[in-house]
């Protein structure tokens, strides 16, 4: 089709166009390289990097006004492998280098103040980065992914970190996090699988969810006297960390928040602590005692699950319910002193306890659940009291060498003998808990 546009209007829009979207060629070693700015004002933004040349350097001014600024995405994925910004630069944007895996160095000047979200994620090749004192505020995930970084400075004016700064960095082995920073935020360290040693100051009041999830190589950390809460998942998977000291003034243990912290030996809890969350300390295989706080109320479900190590537990007074699976496959826990005021449990609280020997169900209980003792094969001895209604058939199967102390006439009495179960008799019932059995038919 025939363009009728007039020449003039072409030659317009034309100047209009380029005018929008200005590039400036320089040459290098490398070849040519193009950088496209926007003018704001009283300074410059480092738009887009349209050239060709690996090693970059950004003047400092353009058209007489600073270049202060990286934007979103400016070099993402770009094939570069040595950026020099000037020291005008107080802001690099989100993801302003994400995908440049060829990136070996990158020069960060002095008045920097702000690393963006995602600015360095991905960057597989980068082997290390000093953040420049001055700078406040490192964004969400801005090194994550960094699969050669070895060292990482942090500045002492850093006040803010991001979550998931350091994401799965697996060969990054040490990092001091500066006294100015409060808050260990979420996944910050997440998937560094090597890293050994993480130095905090004594500002900290948080750690958040999933910080140390899977750094199977922290084998010490010590937790700030200052912290007041951690996260769940905090240390996750942290299949080296032989000991822990929880700080006084935690007043929860969060949901798996030492799960699979295979190699730790040792947690020592605050008195401040009243709630336990679910599988907490699931698989700390080689935990072999934890003192539970005497305030504590609340546990879930399968909190110490295959702690296969653990010897001895004592329920405190201020716990009136056993949680499902609490103690389940604790292969050596051969004393669980429990009390009578608790009221009630939830299934497989001590399934597959193979050294526990005698268990003495609470006065306040009223039901023993499915599975409750399943498969304790060490067991020798069960009391249970009058009181009970309940029995569930499961309750204590596998435990063939278990004796039944019950009291003549209650349901515990009349259940061991239709289950079979060898009993012998404390005593005689009192007439509210006799039971009458159904009649047949």
């Amino acid at each position: 089709m025939k363009n009728n546009m007039h020449p003039r209007l072409r030659a317009f829009l034309f100047l209009a166009a380029a005018a929008a979207c200005v590039i400036v060629l320089s040459s290098c070693s490398g070849g040519t390289f193009g950088v496209r700015f926007e003018v704001n004002g009283d300074h410059a933004t480092v738009v887009k990097y349209v050239g060709e040349s690996k090693k970059v350097t950004i003047e400092a001014e353009y058209e007489g006004v600073p270049v202060t600024e990286i934007a979103d995405d400016a070099f993402a994925d770009e094939i570069v492998e040595e950026v020099t910004l000037p020291d005008t630069v107080t802001r690099i944007g989100k993801y302003a280098f994400r995908g440049s895996k060829d990136l070996r160095v990158i020069n960060l000047p002095s008045s920097l103040r702000e690393i963006g979200e995602g600015a360095f994620s991905n960057c597989t090749s980068l082997p290390s980065v000093t953040v420049p004192e001055g700078v406040t505020k490192i964004g969400d995930g801005a090194f994550e992914f960094c699969g050669a970084l070895t060292e990482i400075s942090l500045p002492s004016t850093l006040t803010s970190l991001g979550s998931r700064t350091f994401y799965n960095c697996t060969s990054l082995p040490s990092v001091t996090v500066p006294d100015s920073v409060t808050v260990i935020p979420a996944g910050l360290f997440w998937g560094c699988e090597a890293l050994a040693s993480v130095k905090t100051g004594g500002a900290v009041t948080e750690i958040g969810d999933g910080a140390f999830i899977d750094c199977a190589a922290l084998a010490e950390f010590s937790i700030p006297s200052t912290v007041e809460k951690i996260g769940g998942s905090a240390f996750m998977g942290c299949e080296g960390l032989a000991k822990i000291e929880v700080p006084d003034g935690v007043t929860e243990i969060r949901d798996q928040t030492f799960y699979k912290c295979s190699s730790m030996t040792e947690c020592i809890l605050p008195e401040s602590v009243v709630s336990i969350g679910e599988e907490s300390f699931s698989y700390c295989l080689a935990l072999t005692g934890i003192t539970l706080p005497s305030g504590l109320t609340s546990v879930g479900d399968n909190a110490f699950s295959d702690c296969r190590a653990l010897t001895a537990v004592k329920i405190p007074e201020s716990l009136t319910v056993l949680p499902k699976g609490m103690f389940e496959g604790c292969h050596s826990l051969a004393s669980a002193e429990l009390h009578d005021g608790i009221t009630s449990a939830g299934v497989s609280v001590f399934r597959e306890c193979r050294s526990l020997a005698e268990l003495t169900v609470p006065k306040g209980m009223k039901s023993i659940p499915n599975s409750f003792c399943q498969g304790c094969t060490s067991l020798s001895s069960v009391t249970i009291h009058e009181g009970v209604t309940k029995i569930d058939a499961s309750a204590f199967m596998d435990c063939a060498s278990a004796t039944f102390t019950v009291w003549e006439g209650s349901y515990a009495a009349f259940w061991s003998a239709d289950m079979g179960k060898i009993f012998t008799v404390a005593g005689t019932a009192k007439p509210e808990n006799v039971y009458t059995p159904p009649q047949a038919g």
